[in-house]
């Protein structure tokens, strides 16, 4: 997972395909790569509209050392995501699968799976699908301390679980959040704080200038930059 927060609008394609440890190096050569079952983005327009692209597997393998679509567009808030499936959706793997996933009005990519997501939705899709919708009734109103209580209560519901790392935008802040009860090597989630951007990922994107998230914090970046951080608690 990879996004970004950025004063001035940038190209997504900058740390999606040009960056050297961008989220196409990390999709063929970061930890346990490939990840190549999924991939797909949500930027804002130039009117502040949420704009979504997904693809699947088969059209990933037409484009195996990148990214299909255009990835010139310029935006000031992104997030994108390449996805390798958890074992019980290794045979789901359409463009509908990939994240991100747009649901009531904010977009959400999981890293992680959750083996018990039934308890959240008994609706239709993968477990990042449904946590979204999950999310889409429970966030209200939609304020980053508002969200510190769903995940709050988020985790006294679902038990069974690798990780819960999770990048947000309700279209105005991005948020970051990371939770795992597996791997925590491999389940992290990462961010920077540049002069006019701050990027978060899974893998830093670089030897210095990164710090990690703790296990249950919340990063909230709002438009003009400025952090909340938030410890959520873990039952």
């Amino acid at each position: 997972m990879l996004g970004f927060v950025s004063r001035r609008p940038i190209p997504i394609g900058r740390y999606l395909v040009e960056a050297p440890r961008g989220l196409l190096h990390m999709s063929l050569h970061g930890e346990k790569a490939p990840h190549r079952d999924g991939f797909g983005y949500v930027y804002l327009d130039g009117a502040g509209r949420p704009v979504v692209s997904r693809w699947g597997k088969a059209a990933l393998d037409l484009v195996p050392a990148g990214f299909p679509g255009d990835l010139s567009q310029e935006t000031t808030l992104l997030i994108a995501h390449a996805r390798k499936a958890s074992p019980e959706y290794r045979e789901r793997l359409p463009a509908q699968d990939a994240h991100p996933f747009l649901v009531g009005g904010f977009a959400l990519a999981h890293n992680g799976g959750i083996r018990d997501a039934e308890l959240l939705d008994a609706g239709p899709g993968i477990d990042s699908l449904r946590l979204a919708r999950w999310l889409a009734h429970t966030w209200r109103p939609r304020t980053p301390a508002a969200l510190a209580r769903a995940l709050e209560k988020l985790l006294t519901l679902v038990h069974d679980y690798t990780a819960v790392n999770l990048l947000l935008t309700d279209g105005g802040s991005l948020y970051a959040f990371r939770r795992c009860a597996e791997k925590p090597d491999y389940y992290g989630l990462w961010f920077h704080v540049g002069p006019r951007l701050v990027l978060v990922a899974s893998e830093p994107l670089a030897d210095v200038g990164w710090q990690p998230l703790a296990d249950g914090e919340l990063l909230a970046i709002a438009p003009d930059l400025s952090l909340s951080r938030y410890r959520i608690t873990i039952p």
